[in-house]
């Protein structure tokens, strides 16, 4: 039985920085907004980012070990968390307000906890559940803007359920990535799911941009399409896998809570906004159920795969 005592500081330290990233996307989505659209932008960041995984693959000249027993859950790798994922998100975001948004998408440890009790088996402890409950808190405190009167008062509506499903599409992912990686290394895993997923993707692009036209050779477009492909897709997927076989599914999902936190800060240095009290109060809420519910006991871990 692996224990928190035993996995190294360094890989805490890494377990944050995907959430980081991804909350990035607001900033930069929120620059391109009316300049390219959902399915064009998640196409460009995931294509650049294959175009960088597959040769980083193929220098370390690790083997596949693709069968046929493989291909049906890295497809649906592929399709739930590069294809699906954030376009089922965007369409959500449509019918919903933001503050719905934030809280319905917080449940994604929750989520994928379940998942990976019905998939794989995990177990859910007290600890851990008290740190999803701590985080969610902490996520409704901040989108609430720190009054409970506003939580109290929210009505949900038909596109919370379609974030909801989201949660469990990424959920979904998360858990098979745990699963998949007793047979490929956290990179090949990424470079066969995110180069299945841009594959996909590349004909949504085409069909919207058929109705939709954009300039995206424009310079900040360009520019965009390679941080996006870059920071929140190719590290970003890499350390979030390698995290997933480390922590394990639902551990690893808590962090996904800090998300409306990096945005709060990224929000404050790069768009100006002002930092107060009850965003402090939250952010503090958070990391503490994400520290209580990741420092659990793990469950036991896979033998590590060839090639890390």
């Amino acid at each position: 039985m692996e224990t928190s005592a035993r996995t190294p500081l360094l890989s805490y330290l890494f377990l944050f920085l995907p959430p980081f990233f991804w909350s990035t996307n607001f900033i930069v989505g929120k620059a391109l907004v009316g300049q390219v659209p959902p399915w064009t932008l998640n196409t460009g960041r995931f294509v650049v980012s294959a175009l960088l995984l597959v040769p980083l693959l193929l220098y370390r000249r690790e083997r596949l070990n693709l069968s046929r027993r493989s291909l049906a859950p890295l497809g649906l790798m592929s399709l739930t968390g590069v294809f699906a994922f954030n376009a089922v998100l965007y369409i959500g975001l449509n019918y919903t307000t933001a503050i719905n948004a934030t809280l319905v998408n917080s449940t994604t440890p929750l989520t994928t906890a379940c998942i990976a009790w019905l998939v794989i088996g995990e177990k859910m402890t007290s600890r851990r559940a008290f740190g999803i409950l701590l985080s969610f808190s902490g996520v409704g405190w901040i989108v609430s803007g720190g009054s409970l009167a506003m939580l109290l008062g929210l009505r949900f509506n038909p596109g919370d359920v379609i974030v909801f499903f989201a949660t469990a599409l990424w959920g979904f992912y998360s858990v098979m990535a745990k699963r998949m990686m007793q047979q490929f290394s956290p990179l090949a895993l990424t470079t066969v799911t995110t180069a299945a997923g841009a594959l996909m993707l590349l004909p949504a692009a085409y069909f919207e941009l058929s109705w939709n036209p954009a300039d995206l050779w424009r310079q900040e477009v360009l520019l965009a399409f390679v941080y996006l492909g870059i920071f929140p897709s190719f590290v970003s997927f890499l350390i979030w896998n390698r995290s997933v076989l480390i922590f394990g599914p639902g551990r690893a999902t808590l962090v996904y809570n800090t998300l409306p936190l990096f945005a709060v800060i990224l929000s404050v240095i790069f768009l100006g906004e002002t930092l107060v009290p009850y965003q402090i109060a939250g952010g503090v809420v958070i990391i503490a159920g994400v520290m209580i519910g990741t420092t659990a006991t793990a469950p036991t871990e896979v033998s590590a795969p060839h090639g890390r």
